[in-house]
């Protein structure tokens, strides 16, 4: 909660920065945390993270696009 109030109040970040598409695992973890990483993604579905920030956005594969 802490780290999201953070992000909250510090500068926001363009995001212009983003690594390769990675393919999401299909691990569904049942935990509960405020981190992104620790969200599921759907099995068969990919995303990109931004290099600056660390911030994780589903990428459109057949789009070749970042899906906001």
């Amino acid at each position: 909660m802490v780290e999201r109030l953070l992000q909250l109040l510090s500068v926001t970040c363009s995001h212009r920065k983003t690594s390769q598409p990675f393919a999401a695992a299909s691990s569904l973890r049942a935990s509960r945390s405020d981190s992104d990483w620790d969200e599921p993604t759907p099995a068969g579905s990919h995303y990109v993270v931004c290099l600056d920030c660390g911030r994780k956005f589903e990428y459109d594969w057949e789009r070749m696009k970042i899906v906001r």
